[in-house]
């Protein structure tokens, strides 16, 4: 389910307390893990917040965090795992709108643990983005935008929130909306040279090349595309359409 709390005030807090589970799922999780390095994917255990607690209520959203790590939740998104032991990421990102009405998408390394998937630009928010107990949601955003495709989206506003639905990798995504001051075209040259930088430096590489949807047929086109997609990437961008037409008819 997609939420718009475009003018709900975000609360997210981290416990230092890790995610008790019993010795013979942890070695299950290893073995999992240690399959999927030996594939060649570049992969790197590490920290994961996991939500334990969330509530949305008229004016704030409330989010809870404890800890586990990147093993874990691989587990849980490729095999599945019981409602007590589950790894409820807490993620962020942003909807990515170029000046001549376009959304970016991106599409994810070969050598990433989801290769040619379809995904805003964004990610799993880690200890970096931790204040003491508070979590800075804006600062993941900000912080995925530029290692992932070298730009700045200060100007970024929080405006919805994914809570995944049955059958899906339990977990919460918090998505930004930014228009940026260049064309599609422009972003595509910029990525190109950053993406060869990334390359040339043995860089890690998240997104191998990016797509851009006109956003009057974005749904249209993403069915046109045989590649696997995050479960939130149609309801985000149906969402977001709505917003927009919503908000040119009031005007």
């Amino acid at each position: 389910m997609i939420y718009n709390i475009e003018n709900k005030e975000i609360k997210a807090s981290f416990r230092d307390e890790i995610i008790e589970l019993p010795h013979e799922l942890k070695e299950k999780i290893k073995k999992n893990f240690v399959s999927i390095v030996m594939t060649g994917v570049k992969v790197w255990n590490g920290e994961v917040l996991c939500v334990s607690k969330f509530d949305i209520k008229d004016e704030i959203v409330e989010i809870v965090c404890n800890k586990s790590d990147y093993a874990h939740y691989l587990y849980g998104e490729k095999i599945g795992l019981p409602k007590e032991y589950e790894c409820r990421n807490l993620s962020a990102g942003c909807l990515v709108e170029t000046i001549d009405g376009y959304y970016l998408i991106g599409e994810l390394d070969d050598n990433t643990s989801y290769p040619n998937v379809l995904q805003v630009t964004g990610g799993n928010i880690d200890k970096k983005d931790v204040i003491g107990e508070k979590i800075l949601v804006e600062k993941t955003i900000l912080r995925e935008a530029k290692e992932e495709l070298n730009i700045d989206l200060n100007d970024s506003r929080i405006n919805y929130m994914y809570i995944t639905e049955e059958n899906e990798q339990p977990g919460i995504q918090i998505f930004s909306k930014a228009i940026i001051n260049m064309t599609a075209e422009d972003i595509n040259n910029h990525f190109q040279k950053y993406y060869k930088y990334l390359k040339e430096n043995n860089l890690e590489i998240e997104f191998k090349k990016l797509h851009f949807l006109k956003k009057e047929k974005a749904i249209e086109s993403l069915g046109k595309l045989d590649n696997p997609k995050r479960n939130y990437l149609i309801p985000l961008i149906q969402l977001d359409l709505k917003s927009i037409k919503l908000c040119n008819e009031e005007e």
